[in-house]
């Protein structure tokens, strides 16, 4: 049973040809997991031991991870980490540290021995910690996370089938002492809870872990309908207000996990969704603060903001690649007949190119037969949303003013044959900008 599941979860998930990395702890577990791989992938497996030196026999385990590796051929590596807790707890600390050790080491495919009763485990934690669907999911065979694909073959196997396994092929293993420490969360709920519902519950663990793929079924589904509502608010936002609050409540935190922003409590949540609601009905402005940035509502759109620090000073610029700018990137797109003249950058000596941030009553005259009018009614008028217009980069030519992304080119600069467009984004570009020679 362990070995078809891995084989069927690997079949599913797993690139053709491509390799595969094993959290290895030296547990009973992990050593299963190891084995059963080193038959279905003799080729592709990979080892990474994390020693979190946490425990007087951390180097016994590594010792052990070395050994086994060697006696089965396979490639490990050890990845020494200091657990950081930074106002985590140390279960939450030392997970963060590993799985950070994993992507530093090549992990871009990793397979974890996580089986059926961790599967329990996490759904009773998650519970009483007052998760949503989300968190009844608990885990899942596959998670894409950054930079890496987790594979949990062993997830839909019971502890028994894989003690049972590892006895009849006379596998060895270390114990983590750490495990029968009861004022861990996890090992509580595993020593003490676990037992005594299985005892009147005998399927208990099987049960759980069924409710989770429910859970996670459900989940699914509230994912694909924040999806297809998130394409309607983004056309337009009065389709949120007609919204359930329910489903309002479903696509915001859609959008932030999306985003790979933190989700914040329900009453947060609850707050923000009233402001959105009335922000778009009366065409004021909302926003959410989140660490990450803030979500906000102007003009019946909703914007990520990232408050990056604004540059006080000029920044001297060749015009070569990107420039590096309030938490976004200036470059220069080549156009015919737009943007700022070629040869007058090629040309001109009298002054150096930079970039430089507002300070208030710059002008700019867009054409020959307009007047001049200040940049402020400009960015208003092009209704560049309040918190971008104080980060949009200016563009000076010694100190003459004379252009600025999504408003336009000073019109004595204007190209009339080839010219360069500045461009200011959120993301750098695949493509590198340079000033023809």
């Amino acid at each position: 049973m362990p070995g078809e599941a891995v084989s069927n979860c690997l079949a599913a998930h797993l690139p053709i040809g491509s390799a595969l990395h094993l959290g290895l702890s030296g547990g009973r577990d992990s050593v299963v997991l190891l084995h059963i791989l080193k038959s279905l992938l003799p080729d592709r497996v990979r080892a990474i031991h994390v020693h979190h030196g946490l425990s007087p026999h951390a180097d016994e385990w590594a010792d052990f991870c070395s050994r086994l590796c060697r006696e089965w051929e396979i490639p490990l590596q050890i990845a020494r980490v200091e657990v950081c807790r930074q106002g985590q707890g140390l279960e939450a600390a030392a997970r963060a540290a590993r799985y950070q050790a994993f992507r530093e080491h090549g992990a871009s495919c990793l397979a974890l021995a996580h089986h059926r009763r961790d599967q329990a485990e996490t759904l009773l934690l998650n519970l009483c910690r007052g998760a949503g669907v989300a968190g009844a999911a608990a885990m899942r065979d596959k998670r894409e996370m950054p930079r890496m694909t987790v594979l949990r073959p062993l997830l839909a196997v019971g502890e028994e089938e894989i003690a049972t396994y590892a006895e009849a092929r006379k596998l060895s293993w270390v114990e983590d002492e750490s495990n029968a420490r009861t004022h861990f969360r996890r090992n509580f709920l595993r020593l003490e809870i676990l037992p005594k519902l299985s005892a009147t519950f005998p399927a208990a663990e099987a049960s759980l872990a069924r409710a989770a793929a429910h859970f996670a079924e459900a989940e699914s589904l509230l994912h694909d309908l924040a999806a297809h509502d998130a394409a309607h608010i983004e056309e337009d936002a009065n389709y949120f207000v007609g919204l359930s609050t329910a489903r309002r409540a479903n696509w915001l935190r859609w959008h932030l996990k999306e985003a790979g922003w933190s989700i914040p409590d329900a009453a947060r949540l609850t707050e923000a969704l009233r402001q959105f609601s009335n922000a778009v009905r009366m065409g004021a402005h909302g926003e959410l603060r989140l660490p990450e940035g803030r979500i906000c509502i102007w003009r019946g759109r909703f914007y990520n903001v990232t408050d990056a620090p604004i540059p006080v000073s000029p920044q001297i610029w060749d015009g070569q690649g990107e420039l590096a700018w309030a938490g976004g990137w200036l470059r220069l797109d080549a156009r015919q007949g737009e943007g700022i003249c070629a040869k007058r950058l090629n040309n001109n000596t009298d002054g150096r190119l930079s970039a430089r941030p507002r300070v208030g009553g710059e002008t700019l005259r867009l054409a020959e037969n307009r007047p001049r009018r200040s940049l402020k009614k400009l960015l208003q008028e092009a209704a560049i949303p309040p918190w971008r217009r104080e980060r949009l980069p200016l563009i000076y030519w010694g100190d003459e003013f004379i252009a600025c992304p999504e408003i336009g080119i000073a019109a004595e600069w204007r190209a009339k044959e080839a010219g360069w467009m500045p461009v200011y984004s959120a993301t750098p570009s695949t493509l590198s900008a340079a000033l023809p020679v």
